[in-house]
């Protein structure tokens, strides 16, 4: 059993780096081979390979929590990521889990998870193409509480921009860019930085609060399970227990017990009411859960 504690942050930092050396390796390989040959060399935007990689690395970090130790991650979350990217209806949904299943290899292979978690994330077909306007545009049904902390984590992000640009100045203060880590390690602090703000300016512009009055529901006393609900469940094979709240996609977190609306589980569940029984398809085989109580 391993004892790593690297967060997923650090991870992160560490898979960054050796996507630049392996760029930087095979660099030198075709400016060697180009010298020999005199041939033209196509040289590929790794660059930019590598910023996208950031980029969509930076959503699953997010979801699974900057300081979390990578070891603590279980099979079961793996895949509920993948159910999480598919539901967004994303075209580029299968680029998206790919990359996220190379860097939980890496993981793996850096002994930071004591299991490959990547083979738990199974990429789903899409259904209806969503334009790109129409999925970037789209409303975000949220609770208050959802949108209170956007907006906390937003002015908190812009808050580090000083900071972070401070790291950089003093990084640059070393003249010899060629194995500046410190350099490259704020810069992609900042890249992360400026990627999640963007993120969150875009959530805050498109979000929809839940209403407050109860007008979402049949009546006052309708316990119908909807966006909000707090949703005591029993396994019915294993008779497991569990809690949670169903909110929406951005606001998902297994470690907060908070299950978006648009998982398996989550769509499976919405409209029923207390007593009631429903069985859910997932990657994994088909689960059966009772409704003990909505709130």
């Amino acid at each position: 059993m391993t004892s790593d504690t690297t967060s997923l942050w650090d991870a992160l930092t560490n898979y960054l780096a050796k996507l630049k050396d392996d760029a930087d390796a095979k660099a030198r390989s075709r400016a060697r081979a180009k010298t020999k040959t005199d041939a033209p060399q196509e040289v590929p935007d790794t660059q930019q390979k590598i910023a996208n990689t950031q980029h969509e690395l930076t959503k699953f970090i997010r979801w699974g929590g900057w300081d979390r130790a990578v070891v603590t991650l279980t099979p079961h979350q793996a895949a509920e990521y993948g159910d999480y990217v598919a539901s967004e209806a994303r075209q580029d949904a299968g680029e998206h889990l790919q990359v996220v299943k190379d860097f939980l290899n890496f993981c793996f292979k850096s002994n930071y998870t004591e299991t490959s978690l990547a083979k738990h994330i199974k990429v789903r077909k899409a259904g209806r193409k969503t334009s790109s306007r129409e999925t970037a545009r789209a409303a975000i049904d949220i609770t208050q509480e959802g949108y209170d902390n956007l907006l906390t984590e937003l002015d908190t992000l812009k808050g580090e921009r000083i900071t972070v640009a401070q790291e950089i100045h003093r990084a640059a203060a070393d003249k010899d860019f060629r194995e500046n880590a410190p350099l490259d390690a704020a810069r992609d602090k900042q890249g992360l930085l400026e990627a999640r703000i963007r993120e969150l300016e875009d959530a805050v512009q498109r979000a929809r609060l839940v209403d407050a009055d109860g007008s979402v529901s049949a009546g006052a006393g309708d316990r119908r399970i909807k966006l909000g609900s707090v949703v005591k469940l029993t396994d019915i094979a294993s008779q497991d227990e569990m809690v949670y709240t169903l909110v929406n996609a951005s606001e998902a977190s297994p470690m907060d017990f908070k299950m978006s609306v648009a998982s398996p589980v989550g769509k499976a569940l919405m409209d029923h009411l207390p007593g009631e029984e429903v069985e859910v398809a997932t990657p994994r085989g088909s689960l059966r859960y009772r409704i003990e109580g909505v709130d």
